[in-house]
């Protein structure tokens, strides 16, 4: 072997070492293979100024919690959606929203006047785009506690937001740094400290409860000796003070935490959460109204097709889609090149239905529901059942090929030792014979029928693999149905898992070839050894990758779990 070639085997053994570490980092996050899809978020910002609380209530749509809503809201047939169509609807949600929110200042209920409804990418053509509704409320301030309280003078404020418990929903409340009264500072007690952001302008706090303390000057409270008041508390002060008579005990919160300490105004215009880039489902959205709308050129539907297969590639080096389960299965066994093909084409295949059946799914879901911004929440039903699904099928199938590798990797084993006690060269004499014009020629015969590749089980994983549904598969069913086209979004569909497949195919490849050049360059006694039990490391891996999709499919989907059990409980009530 000259020495270029030497040269070149190793920086391909090199590289394809790098391609297995990488694949490897970036399967440990493919327990779940789809980021939970963002549904209807909300974002409550306040701002206290002459004697008044102003609120701006913020509703986020997601795009697949909000084409269908633009759909619904589209009554004449259009494709657009006008200010007659969006503004009854967003004035009946504000309505219906705020009797499921709580707050309190200084334990006094505040009742809100709504003043303002503003819209943000709602108006305009039916596409694939997320978008916000801005509502602006007011409510008066009751009248502060004196000095003398054992929680000094000030404005205490409790905000409880129990909208979309039901929905995938995210919530946020933002304290802006300016904006209020002169001089006056904050406390943020509730959520804990490091879950507080520093926005520059702006505090932001993550969950659904939120305790702020306004106060002007400097205050005799003393966040880190004291606990905060609750609510009833909050009320029993005010009522020995004669500012209300409503005495019920209504607890929101007990323990205080250490609060951020007192920034002084800025003056700094940020609006808070602004719109990144568009995302997948988006881009996708929009490739496939190209081709369904039937308007553009035949080289721009081309076009549309082939970005669909480079979106589908890129899709498939995020996390999931089974990378690290392919590389477990062809390191360990003697797969070929061919195999790696089959192996990304059953995956492929398995993607492309599952989302396809899933979606019709979804559609009928969607129908059903009265509230159209719930096919998120439904999305992220249907992939929690079939992550843990799909892990579940990967365990068992590991278990069952290491139990039946093991059993042949011990009967070889066995063989060998009574090939050398004989006194023969038997055992050596064709394991050890190279061809290297072979396919696989370092790999020794005597590997056992369960080195070989068999096709019932690279179909059996593949399937077991790519059933998972993927945000932006579910996107291009949502459009597709939209245009009343479902076989022309099946093609689109098609496309983008094959651009998915043939990265699962270059990455199986690659792994072929960089174990094929590892092995001839490690010793013919440690040769055998590894060939011997691979197999069965392999399927422990497989099993091991099936039960994290498990694990991590329950973990993920914690929220869409208890609304599936509350779904069913609720219809089992009657």
């Amino acid at each position: 072997m000259n020495t270029t070639l030497r040269y070149r085997r190793r920086i391909l053994s090199g590289a394809s070492i790098c391609w297995l570490l990488l694949l490897m980092i970036l399967g440990q996050r493919i327990g779940y293979s789809h980021e939970l899809v963002a549904g209807v978020g909300t974002q409550s910002t306040f701002t206290i100024r002459d004697g008044q609380l102003t609120m701006l209530f913020n509703l986020g749509w997601s795009v697949p919690a909000g084409f269908p809503v633009l759909q619904s809201l589209d009554h004449n047939g259009d494709d657009r959606v006008e200010e007659d169509e969006w503004r009854p609807y967003l004035t009946s949600r504000i309505e219906s929203l705020l009797p499921l929110c709580e707050l309190h200042i200084n334990g006094q209920p505040i009742t809100l006047e709504l003043i303002l409804i503003e819209e943000e990418g709602l108006q305009g053509s039916v596409r694939t785009r997320p978008f916000d509704a801005y509502f602006t409320l007011r409510g008066q301030l009751p009248a502060g506690l004196p000095k003398s309280s054992e929680w000094g003078g000030g404005w205490w404020l409790h905000w409880q937001d129990n909208t979309f418990r039901n929905q995938t929903s995210s919530q946020y409340t933002w304290i802006p740094l300016s904006d209020h009264d002169p001089e006056l500072s904050f406390l943020i007690l509730r959520p804990e400290p490091e879950t507080i952001e520093d926005q520059g302008a702006f505090f932001r706090t993550p969950g659904r409860e939120s305790t702020i303390y306004f106060y002007k000057g400097t205050t005799d409270f003393d966040p880190f000796n004291s606990d905060p008041p609750t609510v009833a508390n909050l009320k029993k002060v005010a009522v020995s003070t004669g500012t209300i008579t409503d005495t019920s005990d209504q607890e929101t919160g007990s323990a205080a935490n250490e609060p951020l300490i007192p920034r002084r105004p800025v003056t700094t215009n940020t609006k808070p959460d602004q719109q990144s880039g568009p995302g997948e489902e988006e881009q996708m959205g929009g490739l496939v109204t190209t081709v369904l709308e039937g308007k553009a050129p035949f080289w721009e539907v081309l076009l549309a097709l082939a970005l669909a297969i480079i979106y589908g590639a890129g899709h498939a080096l995020g996390p999931g889609h089974g990378k690290t389960m392919v590389a477990a299965y062809l390191v360990g066994t003697r797969g070929r090149v061919r195999d790696a093909v089959t192996l990304g084409l059953v995956v492929t295949f398995a993607h492309t239905a599952s989302i396809f059946l899933l979606g019709l799914v979804l559609l009928a879901l969607i129908e059903a529901s009265a509230d159209k911004a719930s096919s998120a929440t439904y999305q992220n039903w249907l992939t929690t059942i079939f992550s843990f699904g799909s892990g579940l099928l990967l365990a068992i199938f590991g278990i069952y090929l290491a139990r039946r590798r093991w059993r042949t990797a011990q009967a070889a084993s066995q063989g060998h030792s009574h090939d050398h006690s004989d006194g023969h060269n038997h055992g050596h004499s064709h394991s050890h014979g190279h061809d290297h014009s072979h396919d696989h020629s370092h790999v020794p015969e005597n590997w056992g029928q369960d080195g070989e590749v068999r096709f019932r089980d690279l179909v059996t994983l593949g399937l077991s693999g790519g059933i998972v549904p993927c945000p932006a598969g579910f996107t291009i069913m949502l459009v597709a149905a939209h245009f009343q086209a479902l076989l022309l979004g099946l093609v689109v569909l098609g496309f983008f898992s094959l651009g998915l497949g043939l990265m699962l195919i270059a990455i199986g490849c690659v792994l072929v070839l960089g174990k094929e050049r590892l092995l001839d360059r490690v010793g013919s006694s440690l040769q055998t050894r590894f060939l011997r039990y691979a197999p069965v490391a392999s399927a422990i891996l497989v099993s091991g990758i099936g039960l994290w999709f498990c694990y991590d499919s329950v973990i993920q989907g914690q929220d869409s779990i208890a609304q599936m059990l509350r779904a069913v409980a609720a219809r089992l009530d009657g």
